[in-house]
């Protein structure tokens, strides 16, 4: 019987494991470099963690089912409610601001295609307990720095501001359930959908027509961009103050070191209901899809019993990246492995194998040791394939006189060595 791997969760093969550690590093290197703290939450999680506020999308692709106890659960299809579950309760008497990173593996009941799997790997920074254009610009500055480093220089953001249409809305008295409908709509670009419920709803048709203005202005130039999003937006002072933000957080990214091309739109939703401030997505020139995405969730820890705490983030996708690099064959690494391979010949003995193994491995030389009872060409050719460079040989004559020959296979040359000899081997293995 052949059994695969359910249909969206994938096995990840040495070169795929090796790509994913490299890019996770990169992650933990920046958390570091910005002071975030990495913590873990459950895999599984109860339902209503993320049906109160995820999202329809969200909603409707989880993983749900009951324990045995009744109780509803669900793997978990994002991370950052879980982290203000957390905020709100067992880091409630932390001192804010409070950053915390994450690294982990997400499911949702998506169709499987390019870029879309049932399993996934996300890292995330949550920034809690600042309102400051700062905070915001420090998650487009650390997700500026994490494609830098994994070697996807050329990236560009898309950035919005939720709480333009929001504002908009509540002019109108819209409900925040109203508005959540609506904004996902305008995600999923159901735009005639999205008008006839804002006219349902009683939205003056004047402001109807600013936010179908405003969900036509997407561009490089900022200027302009803003100049006519303020001109449209002139009579409702409080969401032209959300673009105002929306300028000050781009001009503190950009002086923090943030030089990608950045896309300004200013009726930009995303399809998670929490959000309610400033909002991007961060991409690929030629693919289709965003790579990462976050922005401003002021009300989710409050929502979850805590005090008001207001946060921002974002969620790299890992899984996106590790598409991508490997099909253009960008910066994948080989599999780590040792340089060494341990070889015997004639009659020695298992036992003299295995003390000259723990020998090297005590000195820190990563050693694999030939099992299979290869003779000692194929085991040498077997090295060469895997990249070694170097073959301890141990026979019936290197057990009696304690030594072992050291073949570099590079050189083609060897060289017999006591195993007590310390300085004599690390000198001839270089260093390895």
């Amino acid at each position: 019987m052949q059994i695969d791997t359910p249909r969206g969760m994938d096995d990840l093969l040495p070169r795929e494991f090796a790509l994913k550690r490299k890019i996770e590093e990169v992650i933990r290197e920046v958390f570091a470099l910005y002071g975030y703290l990495e913590i873990e939450t459950p895999t599984l999680e109860y339902y209503e963690l993320f049906a109160i506020k995820s999202g329809e999308e969200i909603r409707q692709r989880m993983f749900e089912f009951e324990d045995k106890a009744g109780r509803k659960l669900v793997l978990r299809p994002e991370v950052t409610a879980s982290i203000a579950r957390l905020v709100s309760t067992k880091l409630k008497a932390w001192p804010q601001p409070i950053r915390l990173g994450y690294i982990a593996d997400c499911y949702r009941y998506d169709e499987p295609q390019w870029g879309r799997r049932r399993r996934f790997w996300q890292g995330g920074f949550e920034l809690f307990g600042s309102k400051s254009p700062l905070a915001d610009a420090e998650i487009l500055q650390v997700s500026h720095e994490v494609f830098n480093k994994i070697g996807l220089k050329d990236h560009f953001f898309k950035v919005g501001h939720v709480g333009v249409l929001r504002k908009l809305l509540e002019e109108f008295k819209v409900d925040e359930r109203d508005q959540d409908k609506i904004l996902t709509m305008l995600d999923r670009k159901e735009i005639d959908d999205a008008i006839n419920v804002m006219r349902g709803l009683g939205v003056g048709e004047e402001a109807v027509k600013a936010i179908q203005e405003l969900i036509t202005l997407e561009e490089y130039d900022h200027e302009r961009i803003f100049k006519r999003a303020s001109d449209t937006l002139s009579r409702w002072k409080e969401a032209e103050k959300c673009l105002e933000n929306l300028r000050e957080i781009i001009e503190a990214a950009r002086e923090g070191g943030v030089d990608s091309p950045i896309i300004v739109s200013p009726g930009f939703a995303r399809g998670l209901e929490y959000y309610d401030g400033f909002i991007f997505e961060q991409g690929i020139p030629g693919i289709h899809i965003s790579f990462n995405g976050g922005g401003r969730y002021d009300k989710l820890v409050e929502l979850f019993g805590g005090k008001p705490t207001p946060a921002v983030g974002c969620a790299i996708g890992i899984t996106r990246i590790m598409q991508y690099m490997l099909d253009k064959s960008i910066g994948v690494p080989d599999p780590p492995r040792p340089k060494i391979l341990i070889a015997g010949v004639s009659k020695v003995s298992p036992r003299y194998i295995s003390k000259v193994s723990r020998n090297l491995r005590d000195l820190g030389v990563a050693v694999e040791v030939e099992v299979s009872g290869k003779k000692l060409p194929t085991a040498i050719e077997f090295a060469v394939k895997n990249g070694m460079r170097y073959v301890v040989i141990v026979g019936e004559r290197e057990e009696e006189g304690q030594k072992i020959v050291i073949r570099n296979l590079e050189t083609r040359t060897q060289m017999e060595v006591d195993l007590v000899d310390v300085d004599k081997i690390m000198e001839v293995l270089g260093g390895t």
